[in-house]
C-alpha cells in the first residue's frame, strides 16, 4: 500500500511539473458592454503569448487578417494598425479596406532585426495591434453586435530573442495551415444595444409631464 501511495504521489508530481502549452490569444474587445443608437464604440485587437519558453522579441512579427460583424448595419471608421506595424523598411501597414461591416485585407509588420525600425521591435506582451470604431445607426433594429468572423491570412509569426538571429514562432504558414504554436480568439467581441424609446412613448411622457404641470 505504501508503494502504491508513493507511485500515485510521484505520478501527480510529474503531471503537475509538465509545462503549460505555449499559445497565442488574440482578443477583440469593445470598450463598452452597452450602447445607444447613434453611439460610437471603440474596438481594440490585442495579442498575448501565454507561457512563453524564451525571451519574447515580438508577440506578433507579421500579421494579415480580415473580420466581419456578419452583414449588419454598423458603420466602421478609423481602422488602423498601431505605429509598431508601420515599417521603416517596408513602408506603412495596410490598414485594410472597409466593406459594409467588414474589414478586408489588413496587413502589418512589426519588423524583426536586421530590418527593424529605428526605435526597435515592439516587444510588449500583451501587444496592442489594431484599433477601429463602429457607429450604431440611429434607426437600428439590432439588439446586439458581435464579431461573427475573424480569419488570419497567410503567414503569421512571432519571435523569441536569439543569436545571431531571432527564433521564429509560426502561428500560421503562408498557405494558411496551422503553425507550431497554436492560437485562439478571445475578448468580449461585441456589445448590446439599449433600444431608444419609441415616438409614442416619448409623446406619452411629454403629455404626462404637461398634465403634472397644470395641476
Amino acid at each position: 500500500m505504501q508503494f502504491k501511495h508513493f507511485m500515485l504521489g510521484a505520478c501527480a508530481l510529474a503531471a503537475s511539473s509538465v509545462p503549460a502549452q505555449t499559445n497565442l490569444v488574440i482578443s477583440i474587445n469593445a470598450d463598452t458592454t452597452t450602447a445607444l443608437p447613434g453611439d460610437t464604440v471603440g474596438f481594440t485587437i490585442v495579442a498575448e503569448l501565454l507561457n512563453p519558453t524564451g525571451v519574447v522579441l515580438a508577440v506578433i512579427a507579421d500579421m494579415g487578417f480580415g473580420l466581419s460583424f456578419g452583414g449588419t448595419d454598423l458603420i466602421i471608421s478609423n481602422n488602423q494598425f498601431t505605429d509598431s506595424f508601420d515599417s521603416d523598411f517596408f513602408g506603412p501597414a495596410a490598414d485594410g479596406v472597409v466593406s459594409g461591416d467588414s474589414i478586408i485585407g489588413a496587413l502589418g509588420t512589426n519588423t524583426l532585426p536586421p530590418l527593424d525600425n529605428a526605435g526597435g521591435v515592439d516587444s510588449s506582451n500583451p501587444l496592442l495591434i489594431y484599433t477601429f470604431d463602429v457607429t450604431v445607426p440611429l434607426n437600428t433594429t439590432q439588439t446586439s453586435y458581435s464579431i461573427s468572423d475573424f480569419a488570419l491570412n497567410g503567414q503569421v509569426t512571432g519571435a523569441y530573442e536569439g543569436v545571431p538571429f531571432p527564433a521564429i514562432l509560426f502561428y500560421q504558414d503562408a498557405q494558411g495551415n496551422p503553425g507550431d504554436t497554436p492560437w485562439s480568439l478571445g475578448g468580449n467581441q461585441g456589445f448590446q444595444v439599449i433600444p431608444a424609446p419609441t415616438s409614442g412613448l416619448v409623446l406619452l411622457g411629454a403629455s404626462l409631464a404637461a398634465t403634472r404641470r397644470r395641476r
